[in-house]
């Protein structure tokens, strides 16, 4: 965890800082914490079918676009595109003042059959607040609805965030419902 003065997207110099760092879970490691699962309906749009809202939000996912830019910021390393092994670095915070921290996408799928269903889970690195993992993912059943699942198994990753982790709770709790009606068109998409 890193505390920044800049309410910018991390850079490049944000990936080399991160890239080498160690996962802090393999996630059966969790003593304590939340295990928590989301989802929502997508909202397919008049101007789409359900296999269009589902190509429209796997994009989103593959491109780390979840959470809504005043809440998040972050930079993929080393490629645009979510892929197993990708650094993503996150700046948190309001105004100015962010914290900067990072995940490592460690699965990713991506299946199309009568179900289809794409997305991928990450792990918290060393520095993160919060210990654990998350993952985020698309899926479009045989009726043709879509949902957004999103699923995070977490603990308090520092001193800081066990000391104050009812408000750590709390805004984490926060971004997840900001991320699934982002991602679900029942929120802000900008």
């Amino acid at each position: 965890m890193r505390l920044v003065l800049s309410p910018a997207a991390p850079g490049p110099d944000a990936c080399r800082r991160w890239i080498s760092a160690p996962s802090t879970s393999d996630t059966e490691g969790l003593r304590t914490g939340g295990h928590d699962v989301y989802e929502a309906r997508v909202q397919v749009r008049p101007d789409e079918d359900a296999d269009a809202a589902y190509d429209r939000v796997r994009a989103r996912i593959f491109a780390y676009d979840i959470f809504p830019p005043d809440l998040l910021r972050f930079v993929v390393c080393p490629k645009p595109r979510i892929e197993e092994g990708t650094v993503i670095v996150q700046r948190v915070g309001v105004g100015p003042i962010r914290v900067e921290s990072a995940v490592r996408v460690i699965k990713v799928w991506d299946t199309d059959g009568e179900e289809r269903t794409a997305g991928f889970e990450y792990v918290t690195l060393a520095g993160h607040p919060e210990r654990g993992n998350a993952s985020f993912a698309v899926q479009c059943d045989r009726s043709g609805a879509v949902k957004v699942v999103l699923k995070a198994r977490s603990e308090a990753g520092t001193i800081l965030t066990r000391l104050g982790r009812p408000v750590a709770r709390r805004i984490q709790v926060g971004a997840t419902h900001a991320a699934l009606a982002r991602l679900s068109g029942r929120g802000p998409t900008r």
